[in-house]
């Protein structure tokens, strides 16, 4: 007969005497207590070779504590998973950074966090410490994703971002919320540091967006620019020009080939195809594009309608004449017009009879030539 065995079972009973054979059909552990003949005492199974492949692999076991870590870590990350991109734009917006750095900082820290356990003697810990990290290192691997590859985000100012999508390019605010939609070709803000509009490009066409997002002029213009040193747009489509106010009111229809001041005065100067008008800074028409407007003496400006100009020379067309805010003072219907600085008089030849104004515009008396 071989060698008898014996073990303590769970209940610290004696049980035996078994052979080999019988022994592996017994469900031993590592720690189970067993004697055999010729031993001076009880021992652990594992401290026997021959038993080596009787013993049951030990059950893996999971405190509560490791139950409640699962569960946060799986809640955790979907939750965060939710978030990250809303937290990471709120971040990102105090610091005036881009959108993706939370992430990649957080990221960081994590992988540290776990390897510092790892390398420093806490390797039991290791596992609760990665089942904490994980919901922070999933969400910030997702905020890296959406808005450095998934997306291309520029940097926070003054709590917006310009992101691009493959939608096209708007602004999210700084809870990560759109407010403008992502739809436009691109959009640059006016200033770097102190932005007060955006340009926006629609199929090839170009507007202007306030910051929250409202239509200040329609992307329907081939050029939008600043109009001189005023804060009034200028707006180009083809060879001709108009003037927005900055709250986006039209001010001069874009049907002009040349918008420009008057002179030395607040007025606009239009024109087309040789024909000039006068605008207030206001939209006001004062003088209809329909003149041509000559020199000026002593703040009268002469102007001729139906002629035409040729070697400098203005030719044909009738007479008249207007003041330096644009008013019509004497009435375009005379052969032609001399003002008399020295005397402050208009003589305006109407054919046989001569008007006479002053340069207020105040008819005075007329004249028969002959």
């Amino acid at each position: 007969m071989g060698i008898s065995y014996y073990f303590m079972d769970k209940t610290h009973k004696q049980v035996g005497p078994l052979s080999l054979d019988e022994l592996k059909q017994k469900e031993i552990t590592q720690e189970t207590l067993v004697w055999r003949e010729g031993m001076p005492s009880w021992v652990q199974a594992k401290n026997i070779p021959e038993l080596h492949e009787c013993i049951i692999p030990p059950k893996p076991q999971i405190s509560v504590v490791q139950i409640i870590l699962i569960l946060y870590a799986t809640l955790g990350t979907i939750f965060f998973l939710l978030a990250s991109r809303f937290v990471s734009a709120f971040v990102a917006s105090w610091f005036n950074i881009y959108p993706y750095i939370p992430g990649i900082v957080i990221l960081i820290i994590g992988v540290l966090g776990i390897i510092f356990f790892l390398f420093y003697k806490k390797r039991k810990y290791l596992l609760n410490t990665t089942l904490i990290a994980l919901p922070f290192l999933l969400s910030s691997v997702f905020s890296i994703f959406y808005y450095g590859i998934l997306n291309h985000s520029y940097r926070f100012r003054y709590d917006r971002c310009i992101m691009e999508k493959r939608s096209g390019a708007g602004v999210m605010n700084k809870f990560g919320l759109e407010i403008i939609p992502y739809i436009y070709d691109n959009i640059a803000p006016n200033s770097y540091w102190a932005p007060t509009y955006y340009r926006a490009t629609y199929n090839h066409k170009e507007g202007i967006l306030s910051l929250d997002g409202t239509e200040i002029i329609p992307c329907i213009y081939d050029n939008v620019d600043t109009w001189l040193t005023t804060n009034n747009f200028r707006v180009k489509s083809g060879k001709l020009k108009g003037l927005y106010s900055p709250e986006g009111r039209e001010i001069v229809p874009c049907e002009y080939t040349k918008i420009s001041r008057w002179r030395e005065t607040s007025l606009i100067h239009v024109e087309i195809e040789d024909k000039e008008g006068l605008y207030t800074l206001d939209g006001q028409e004062i003088l209809p594009c329909q003149f041509i407007i000559c020199k000026e003496l002593n703040g009268i400006s002469l102007i001729n309608r139906g002629g035409f100009s040729k070697d400098g020379k203005v030719q044909n067309g009738i007479w008249g004449a207007i003041n330096k805010e644009g008013k019509i003072i004497v009435p375009c219907k005379y052969n032609e017009i001399i003002p008399y600085a020295g005397s402050e008089r208009i003589e305006a030849d109407g054919g046989y009879i001569k008007d006479i104004y002053d340069f207020n515009g105040n008819y005075l008396r007329s004249e028969y030539k002959w």
